[in-house]
C-alpha cells in the first residue's frame, strides 16, 4: 500500500493517506524541550526527561491510537459542523476530506482541506527558545464570506509518568490552572519550581483549563463538547485533570487567509508573557523556522554522497544522520514503544550512537563520552542504565519538594550496581567511540583530561579505556574468551554463567 513518499528537495516525508498501519512519529526539539508527535498529531511533550518532566498526557497502547496530542479543531459556525487540521482526532471520511502530514527536520506540518477551507498546521521548537510554536493558517478558498471557529487542545500531564498513572487520590490534588491575561498557567504544588503555560497571539474569546469541561463527559477528542457548542466554559480550578484550549472566532472573506500562532511553553506565566510578545510577532516565527532549518541543512552538508541509487542518498545524506542525532539528544526512552517508564542513558546504546555522528555534533559527542566515564566503575565496567545528572560533579543541588515522597530523589551510591547486573559488553564500546570522536576532530588532548569514576577515584580518559579493556581481559570463562555476565548485547541472553564470543570479538576489535 502507498502511503508516502520521500520529498528530497524539501528533507521531508510526506504523507499522504492518513490511516497508517501504525503511528509514524517525529521528535521536536534539538536541546532541553522535545515532542514526539504522530502523524495525526497524536504524541506528548518533556522537558529534559521523559519520565521525570512530563509536559502532557499521552495514553501508550491505547485505544483509538496515539492520543491525546497537540490538537487543531476547525468549526463551522453556521452549520456546527467541525473538523480538526490533522485527520485525528475527529477522523473525517477520506473520501471527504484530504489530509497531509509532512515530518520534516525537528519539525511537523499537518493539511487539510475540507467544505472550501485549507488548514495548515507547523508544529516546531525553536533552537534557542523552550516553547512549542503552532503556526496555524486557515484559508477561504469559496466565493462567500465564511464565519469559523478555531481550538486550540493539548491534555496537561503530571510532572512524573508514576504520578501520572497511579495513586489519584494524591495527584489529582497536586496540580491546577489559572488564567490570566490570555495565557493558561498550569502549576504543580509538589514543586515549587515547575510551572508550564499555552498562550497565542490573539485575545481568546474563550478558554478551558479543564479537561472535562472542554471535552464532556463520556466523550473524547473526536466530540468535545465545547467545539460542538461553538465555544468553551472558561474554566480552571485548582485539582483536576487539566487542558490547555483557546478559542477564537474568524469570519475570512472570499479567498483571505488568517494566521494564528499557539504557544506551549515551560516557565511561569511571567515568561509565557515574554515568549507571547516576541512570537506574536510573525517575523519572529519565519525567522526562527529558518534557523531551525539552517541548524539541521549546516549539518548535513558536512557529509554529502551522490550515487546512482536515490534511496542510498536520500538515506546517507539525510535520514539515517537526523535519526542518528535524536537518539544522541534523546536516548532510547522517549517513543510510542518506551514511553517514559525509565530514563536516562543506555551505555552501550549511546556509546554506539555517538559513533555516527562526531563529524554533525561534536560538542554533543564530546559531552556523551564524559557521561559516559563518569558512570563508569573503578574497576572498569559501565552502569547499564543510568541517569547523567546524578554523577555530574558540578550539578547544582536539586530543589526540593514540598513533599519528598511524592518523587523521591535516590542517593548516588545506589545507583551502582555490582558484577551481577553488569552487561559484558558495555564498557567496551567506550574504545571505538572515543577514537572515532578524536580521530574526527583532530582533539588529542582529550586523552589526558580527568574524569571522576561512578564509585570512587578518578582517571585520565586514556586511563578508563584501559580498565574497560582490563576489566574483559580479567573477566574470562574456562575457555579462556570473555565472560557472558549479566548479559552481552543481546540482552536476552541472560541465564548467567555462560561465556560470550561476540564480547571477546568486540574486546580484540577494541585492543586493535
Amino acid at each position: 500500500m502507498h502511503y508516502g513518499f520521500f520529498d528530497d528537495q524539501n528533507r521531508e516525508y510526506v504523507i499522504e493517506r492518513p490511516d497508517t498501519p501504525v503511528s509514524w512519529t517525529n521528535y521536536l526539539g534539538v536541546k532541553d524541550l522535545c515532542t514526539v508527535i504522530s502523524n495525526n498529531a497524536g504524541g506528548y511533550s518533556f522537558y529534559r526527561q521523559a519520565q521525570h518532566h512530563r509536559i502532557t498526557r499521552f495514553r501508550p497502547n491505547a485505544v483509538p491510537l496515539d492520543r491525546p496530542g497537540h490538537y487543531v479543531y476547525l468549526r463551522d459556525d453556521e452549520t456546527g459542523e467541525y473538523w480538526s487540521l490533522s485527520w485525528q482526532p475527529v477522523g473525517l471520511n477520506l473520501t471527504k476530506a484530504t489530509y497531509q502530514c509532512r515530518h520534516g527536520l525537528s519539525y511537523s506540518k499537518f493539511s487539510s482541506k475540507y467544505q472550501g477551507i485549507t488548514g495548515e498546521q507547523l508544529l516546531f521548537i525553536p533552537v534557542d527558545d523552550e516553547v512549542e510554536l503552532w503556526d496555524v493558517k486557515i484559508k477561504n478558498n469559496t466565493d462567500r464570506p465564511r464565519r469559523l471557529s478555531v481550538f486550540s487542545y493539548l491534555e496537561f500531564s503530571f510532572h512524573h509518568v508514576d504520578i501520572d498513572n497511579q495513586n489519584f487520590q494524591m495527584s489529582l490534588y497536586a496540580s491546577g490552572s489559572s488564567y490570566q491575561d490570555g495565557i493558561i498557567e498550569y502549576d504543580f504544588f509538589y514543586e515549587p519550581w515547575t510551572y508550564h503555560y499555552f498562550t497565542a497571539n490573539f485575545e481568546p474569546d474563550s478558554y478551558d483549563g479543564l479537561r472535562d469541561r472542554f471535552l464532556g463527559p463520556y466523550r473524547t477528542e473526536s466530540n468535545p463538547i465545547a467545539v460542538e457548542k461553538g465555544h468553551c466554559s472558561n474554566s480552571s480550578e485548582l485539582g483536576g485533570n487539566h487542558c490547555a484550549a483557546l478559542h477564537k472566532a474568524l469570519t475570512l472573506a472570499p479567498g483571505e487567509e488568517k494566521r494564528l500562532i499557539f504557544m506551549l511553553g515551560v516557565g511561569d506565566r511571567a515568561n509565557g508573557g515574554k515568549m507571547r510578545a516576541k512570537y506574536s510577532d510573525f517575523a519572529n516565527v519565519d525567522h526562527a523556522f529558518a534557523e531551525l532549518k539552517a541548524y539541521w541543512h549546516d549539518k548535513l552538508e558536512n557529509l554529502q554522497c551522490r550515487t546512482p541509487h536515490g534511496g542510498f542518498n536520500s538515506m546517507i545524506n539525510t535520514w539515517n544522520p537526523y535519526q542518528a542525532e535524536t537518539c544522541v539528544v534523546w536516548s532510547r526512552f522517549a517513543s510510542f514503544i518506551e514511553v517514559g517508564g525509565r530514563s536516562g542513558l543506555g551505555y552501550r546504546d549511546t556509546a554506539q550512537d555517538i559513533m555516527s555522528v562526531p563529524h554533525t555534533n561534536p560538542a554533543k559527542v564530546r559531552q556523551r563520552i564524559v557521561e559516559l566515564l563518569r558512570a563508569q566503575v573503578s574497576s572498569g565496567y559501565g552502569l547499564h542504565l543510568f541517569e547523567p545528572e546524578h554523577f555530574d560533579p558540578n550539578r547544582p543541588p536539586a530543589p526540593k519538594f514540598q513533599s519528598p515522597t511524592v518523587v523521591p530523589e535516590p542517593e548516588t551510591g545506589s545507583l551502582v550496581h555490582g558484577l551481577e547486573d553488569t552487561c559484558s559488553d558495555d564498557h567496551l564500546w567506550l574504545v571505538p567511540s572515543v577514537c572515532q570522536y578524536v580521530k574526527e576532530t583532530g582533539d588529542h588532548a582529550f586523552f589526558a583530561e580527568r574524569i571522576p569514576f561512578a564509585d570512587e577515584g578518578e582517571a585520565t580518559v586514556y586511563e578508563h579505556l584501559k580498565k574497560a579493556l582490563d576489566f574483559s581481559a580479567e573477566q574470562v570463562g574456562p575457555n579462556g574468551i570473555c565472560k557472558g555476565l549479566r548479559a552481552d548485547w543481546n540482552d536476552c541472553l541472560n541465564l548467567g554463567g555462560g561465556e560470550s564470543a561476540m564480547v571477546t570479538f568486540l574486546h580484540y576489535w577494541a585492543l586493535r
